[in-house]
């Protein structure tokens, strides 16, 4: 009888893990497509999966508001450090599909003396694998040529289990909120 109880609390735990494995439709997770790391790491979206994660897009030849949103996304790394969360990374994907190799990248976040501790470049060869994270997370960005683009400029915090849960739409925008929605989320 009791082996007949453990395997039955056995099934029942297995089950329930899959479930937590089951993510939520909206989440960015969900997106099966390939990048690459600065350090040219092939790595998916689901592998920041865990964790508190701040995203953007930005391309390395951006000579102003690219700048302007890192400065932004490390004014809400301070606030994070200072409300004691350390479970998190700050994602900067590129929408620019043929200039942002992975060693472009780590040679910019090397330039701006950005850590690898908590941030993570991507990159893509393919601009419909950009395309797709920009529609998820709001953003919207056009080639105007001379390998400059024309884009939003939206910061968005993903739960752990990338569901987009706070964002800031603009560079002058408040971080407030979106940390306090780290926070209540945090883990």
């Amino acid at each position: 009888m009791n082996k007949l109880v453990f395997l039955v609390m056995m099934l029942f735990g297995i089950f329930l893990r899959a479930d937590e494995a089951k993510l939520p439709e909206d989440s960015i997770y969900n997106i099966k497509s390939n990048w690459s790391n600065q350090n040219g790491d092939a790595i998916t979206l689901d592998s920041l999966r865990g964790q508190n994660v701040i995203m953007t897009m930005v391309y390395t030849g951006c000579a102003h508001a690219c700048p302007m949103t890192i400065a932004k996304v490390q004014e809400i790394e301070k606030a994070l450090v200072q409300a004691d969360i350390k479970n998190y990374k700050l994602v900067l994907a590129s929408f620019d599909s043929v200039k942002d190799t992975p060693r472009v990248l780590k040679d910019y976040m090397k330039k701006r003396k950005i850590s690898e501790d908590h941030w993570v470049f991507l990159s893509t060869a393919k601009d419909s694998v950009a395309r797709e994270l920009a529609v998820s997370l709001g953003i919207s960005y056009k080639a105007i040529g001379d390998g400059d683009f024309s884009h939003s400029n939206v910061i968005s915090y993903l739960d752990s289990r990338g569901v987009v849960k706070s964002k800031i739409e603009s560079l002058t925008a408040d971080i407030t909120p979106l940390v306090a929605s780290v926070k209540k989320e945090g883990l």
